[in-house]
């Protein structure tokens, strides 16, 4: 049985998940050899050259990457130009299930050994995503010029439910949490600014009065919880349903930089609306699809895990479902079913990173991040769908201890170092690529400046010093001179 009037959802399916892979590996790239390379802050060659010897064989179950054969930084520049090629013929229309297939163990290579750095939830999402963009179509060698297969109606459900899971766990979490921002409707007057990268509205945004404020996270909840359910309904409240969704994800681009979430989501929601709600129909749709008894094994594997996360979303102490989690252990590694719920927790204030160095531990000069707040007159990027990881990864360890970051170190020693890939991930470098003789991390409190500082001052932000952030690094022949 063919979706007849589901010919535009089988095309943005098919082509949201090719462009998505295809940013996320072009976003990648400039970021590999610095985050990941031999000289880079988490080299992927120097972990699996941990794992070899403590894993044995085994680590190529719990570790799946073909980084396993070659792990040079040649190696993973082609990986990623592999991934981005796979990803536009697939857009394109060429073979998309071998096309998609080779996307997908391409990004899992590098989320497998990517560490903290590719472990946020658009990844897994994109994973999962991309493992049921595995039976969009037959495997065939053929060309259908940006064209795609209709979904078999078990892989359109299963894609709805993609986008159900992702939506309305997002909104559950925030209830079920301590938190009591989001009961007591005020957790919108901190996100604006306490956000990783906000954008320059979010700064506007974040003035608006506290009613509105209130209400708008009343209207989040709704959107988040009780939408998602009308998607499964055809007719006017399934478009109405993804009118909803659509408006949220565009307030978020809007405000937020978040990497390709916002555009992987886009594409699932205007996925869910048939043809007769676009009010045109496409020629260019290949009318074959997988079998039925192939289009049952995403089924098989994902419901029972899905619903054992929404379970454990809503009853987070209960052990009813405790049975599943040698099941859920098996397929982890392969990320093909993942818990969602972004800000769980709001972070009710911003601190912030400093990296400094000095030559005479005295006079300190500050690295500039490319999007990073440090500037207080910096205005706040778009910078959409790219994701700098470095970025968001020190926001995240701005809220932690210098002990629970030690990743932080690498990062120093690479800059003592000099490694030129490591130094490409700052937008200023005030010792123009030489190592200073000290290295240290300052913590600030930042807040939003006022409309009249803006104004007067150029200011977008406004900082309070709190204090150091971990000892100061120093070269050896700085400790020998002191």
């Amino acid at each position: 049985m063919l979706l007849v009037d589901y010919n535009i959802s089988s095309w943005m399916f098919s082509k949201t998940l090719s462009l998505c892979y295809f940013v996320a590996f072009l976003s990648l790239m400039p970021q590999l050899l610095g985050l990941f390379g031999r000289q880079g802050i988490l080299s992927i060659d120097h972990l699996l050259n941990l794992l070899d010897n403590e894993m044995k064989a085994e680590r190529f179950y719990h570790v799946p990457s073909v980084f396993w054969l070659f792990s040079s930084d040649f190696a993973l520049k082609a990986v990623c130009f592999i991934g981005m090629m796979a990803s536009s013929l697939s857009f394109l229309g060429f073979s998309q299930s071998f096309m998609l297939l080779i996307c997908f163990v391409c990004y899992l290579s590098f989320v497998s050994c990517g560490q903290l750095f590719l472990s946020y939830q658009w990844d897994s999402l994109l994973l999962e995503f991309g493992f049921l963009g595995l039976f969009f179509a037959p495997y065939q060698w053929e060309w259908i010029p940006f064209g795609a297969h209709v979904l078999h109606p078990i892989l359109y459900g299963l894609t709805l439910f993609l986008l159900f899971k992702l939506m309305f766990l997002s909104g559950v979490v925030k209830l079920t949490n301590k938190d009591t921002s989001w009961k007591d409707l005020t957790a919108m007057t901190y996100h604006y600014w306490t956000q990783p990268l906000p954008t320059p509205l979010a700064f506007f945004a974040n003035k608006l009065p506290l009613h509105f404020q209130r209400f708008s996270t009343l209207v989040l909840f709704f959107i988040e919880i009780v939408t998602p359910f009308f998607i499964f309904i055809p007719g006017p409240q399934q478009v109405l349903a993804v009118f909803f969704l659509i408006l949220l994800q565009v307030l978020i681009v809007l405000t937020g930089n978040y990497g390709f979430f916002n555009l992987l989501t886009l594409g699932l929601c205007l996925g869910v609306l048939p043809d007769s709600a676009w009010g045109f129909k496409i020629n260019w749709i290949e009318t074959t699809t997988v079998p039925t008894y192939i289009a049952a094994i995403p089924a098989i594997l994902l419901i029972p895990s899905s619903l054992f996360w929404i379970y454990k979303s809503l009853f987070e102490k209960s052990k009813a479902v405790d049975f599943m989690l040698p099941y859920m252990r098996f397929f982890y590694p392969f990320r093909i079913s993942n818990p969602y719920g972004l800000f769980a927790v709001m972070t009710k204030n911003r601190p912030e990173l400093v990296l400094e160095g000095s030559n005479d531990g005295h006079h300190w000069e500050e690295y500039e991040f490319n999007y990073k707040p440090v500037s207080l007159k910096k205005m706040p990027p778009i910078v959409a769908p790219h994701q700098p990881r470095l970025d968001w990864q020190m926001w995240f360890a701005a809220l932690e201890g210098f002990n629970e970051n030690l990743w932080l170190q690498n990062l120093i020693t690479r800059i003592f170092q000099e490694s030129p890939d490591v130094l490409m991930l700052f937008a200023k470098d005030p010792f123009k690529g030489k190592a200073p003789k000290a290295l240290r991390i300052q913590r600030y409190e930042y807040k939003f400046a006022s409309f009249k500082e803006l104004r007067e001052e150029g200011l977008w932000w406004k900082r309070d010093f709190v204090g150091s952030y971990g000892p100061v690094f120093q070269r050896e022949e700085f400790t020998e001179e002191a």
